[in-house]
């Protein structure tokens, strides 16, 4: 049965990410994310995936404890095709109807809710918001924009529960160069104009990732 899934009109976003692809978006971010709570709407997936007159919202959840970052590497059986066997440092999924009650914030709650659904981790010390993952490169990612999220957990517990599509392991942060050729794009963006340059990035907004 087709979903339905979150989606927000690009001329609605074409201010802020306009001649800005295959980049983190880091300024004015306040402003895109409470565009989106306000303006959102919901079409069939089917749709969404061929419809260039919108970007499918999507949180996309960063996972580590101290150095070390949750490096997912996608199998086979995934539906998406073109994430067979490529490696993930991101945590996403589309947002549906039913995502959150009326009153939550459904982009949260959902973010949530993918998370629960893919990996078990340790309780949480720091969940930050990290900006607009924007790449308009392809016709698949032309029709999505990321909501990045920096999930810091206290220990390395963690167990993969959809283990028929993924696995999982700690990988520290100056060996994670070893595997950005095999990285699906958005998590190269992540790499390159997030982790590479987290001690020297803007503190994120943790207002808006609650």
């Amino acid at each position: 049965m087709n979903e339905d899934v979150l989606v927000v009109e690009n001329s609605l976003l074409k201010r802020y990410i306009q001649g800005r692809s295959g980049c983190l978006i880091t300024d004015r971010v306040e402003e895109v994310y409470s565009d989106i709570l306000r303006n959102h709407s919901f079409i069939p997936r089917d749709e969404a995936e061929y419809n260039f007159e919108h970007k499918q919202i999507i949180p996309y959840v960063v996972v580590h404890h101290n150095d070390d970052f949750l490096l997912l590497q996608r199998t086979s059986k995934q539906a998406e095709k073109r994430l067979h066997n490529k490696y993930s440092l991101g945590i996403g999924g589309h947002i549906n109807p039913e995502s959150s009650p009326a009153e939550d914030n459904i982009i949260t709650s959902s973010m949530y809710r993918e998370l629960n659904e893919e990996v078990r981790v340790s309780e949480h010390e720091s969940l930050r918001f990290g900006g607009i993952i924007n790449d308009d490169s392809n016709s698949v990612s032309r029709v999505h924009l990321g909501l990045l999220y920096v999930l810091e957990v206290i220990s390395p517990e963690f167990e993969v529960l959809e283990k028929d599509k993924m696995t999982a392991k700690w990988v520290k942060e100056p060996e994670l160069n070893n595997y950005y050729d095999n990285f699906e794009r958005w998590s190269q963006i992540v790499f390159d104009d997030y982790i590479k340059n987290r001690n020297r990035h803007r503190e994120p907004n943790d207002s808006i990732s609650n």
